[in-house]
């Protein structure tokens, strides 16, 4: 089989008669670049077939990206630094591609690695994308399952697809090759199970069809990146608020659950605020509540995660005892006292702490048993003190001790750190912010502190990788 370059329409007709029948134009896309990380290299040629309304166009560029082009990926691609010294850069092609990929079904031979490089190059140039993708790799498989191999050399060997030498590893050509198999595919499976294959795939799923025209653009304008998502589900009502990891994916799996449709459709707009890091949208989210702009979304599908920490109150004697509570989601003064996952750690943990700061565990009441005022405590019966701690002339020195130390109570998984800076910092731009952690808690002022039940887990993993991490103490 040959591949027609001057005649799509009528080659592809019966694939685009079928693309023509989803919720989404089709883009099938292919990239090539300097190498496979996302971070360092760049993208050297796009090619575009799309299918939209009815009609299939064809768009392609070759880029400079501004940096050497390997010998191994020039003898790899053709693509040589000569060849791309006066193409344009992605940013002067930037505003000309998004309405060619926004809004569309990326499909590609392994589309994490396009769709990857194509939302990391639209960030260096300060532009939201995302978008569902299917990837031809898996499909293939679910088709032809009898079939070891489903990369692209395999393929066009398979179904005898032409395409010349000096094509492939070229964007078009692979991007032909490609829709060519999917022409073939689909006359040989029949378009019901092509298709049945085909809408299992898609990630993370197509927006629903009940949403306002309006309210599925702004969320097809969505990153794929950490940040606040910001919406009223009614004129009148409150604003609310959601951390998201990844924006979009996150926004159509959640709008995928009909537990949540009730919510949405009478929202007009979405407002997207971005963060360097999950860490850094659950700081925005605490300093939107802390201005009293929004409230945070209550997701009644995830279980509540319960948090404990120590509290000191004064009894009629003016002396400081310790309290286990548990601690909530919220704005909060100060950074709690310790942080456990289950009262008995922090009875455990007290127990240590005041063994080891020389604090009265009877006027703590944190003994086994409670105490009359005269019966000696544990620490008096074994003649490890004299029991004058217990005394009023003692209580303002054991309050001030406790105050002191206090802050150094244990913090579950942290190890021997109670406070952290972090500076989170964005992959792709390298924009930077500086976080203090403390306690599991993060400060949002000088005033004031936020904690929210991800946080531990968060920062436990944020410590795994200690790169911009100062340890306070």
């Amino acid at each position: 089989m040959s591949i027609v370059a001057n005649n799509d329409a009528a080659a592809f007709a019966e694939l685009a008669a079928v693309l023509f029948t989803l919720p989404l134009p089709v883009a099938i896309v292919d990239l090539e670049t300097t190498g496979g990380h996302f971070e360092h290299d760049r993208i050297t040629e796009i090619a575009i077939l799309r299918f939209h309304h009815g009609h299939i166009s064809r768009h392609q560029w070759l880029l400079n990206p501004q940096q050497p082009i390997s010998d191994f990926i020039t003898q790899l691609t053709g693509i040589s630094n000569e060849m791309v010294q006066n193409a344009p850069a992605f940013a002067d092609i930037a505003k000309e591609l998004l309405p060619l990929v926004r809004g569309h079904l990326l499909v590609a031979h392994n589309s994490r690695f396009d769709y990857t490089f194509l939302r990391h190059a639209f960030a260096r140039c300060h532009i939201n994308f995302a978008a569902p993708t299917l990837d031809t790799v898996p499909f293939s498989r679910k088709l032809y399952p009898q079939h070891f191999k489903h990369n692209l050399d395999s393929i066009i060997e398979r179904f005898a697809i032409n395409i010349a030498a000096t094509e492939r590893h070229r964007a078009m050509g692979d991007v032909l090759a490609l829709t060519e198999f999917l022409q073939c595919s689909l006359y040989e499976k029949t378009a019901a199970i092509w298709l049945a294959q085909w809408q299992a795939l898609i990630k993370p799923g197509y927006l629903p069809a009940w949403l306002k025209p309006e309210l599925r653009q702004h969320l097809y304008a969505l990153p794929d990146s950490p940040g606040l998502i910001l919406w009223q589900a009614a004129r009148h009502e409150a604003t609310t608020m959601m951390v998201q990891e990844r924006a979009f994916t996150d926004i159509c799996t959640l709008l995928q659950d009909k537990n949540v449709q009730r919510q949405w459709p009478q929202t007009g707009t979405v407002d997207f605020i971005p963060a360097n890091s999950i860490l850094h949208a659950l700081w925005l989210q605490g300093y939107y509540q802390l201005q009293q702009q929004a409230q945070p979304y209550a997701d009644e599908t995830v279980p509540p995660v319960k948090w404990y920490t120590v509290s000191f109150v004064a009894n009629h004697h003016d002396q400081l005892q310790a309290r286990i509570i548990t601690l909530k989601e919220g704005i909060l003064s100060q950074p709690p006292y310790g942080l456990f996952m289950h009262p008995r750690a922090a009875k455990r943990a007290l127990a240590d702490w005041a063994r080891r700061y020389g604090l009265c565990p009877a006027v703590l009441d944190i003994t086994p048993q409670s105490l009359a005022r005269n019966e000696p405590c544990p620490n008096q019966a074994a003649q490890l003190c004299d029991g004058s701690c217990r005394l009023d002339a003692a209580t303002q020195k054991q309050n001030e001790l406790l105050l002191q130390y206090a802050p150094l109570l244990p913090v579950c998984d942290w190890g021997r750190w109670h406070q952290l800076q972090l500076t989170e910092v964005e992959a792709v731009t390298a924009a930077e912010v500086v976080l203090e952690a403390q306690a599991g808690c993060i400060r949002l002022d000088e005033q004031h502190w936020y904690f929210h039940p991800l946080l531990p887990k968060l920062l436990k993993q944020r410590l795994k990788r200690p790169a911009n991490i100062v340890f306070v103490r």
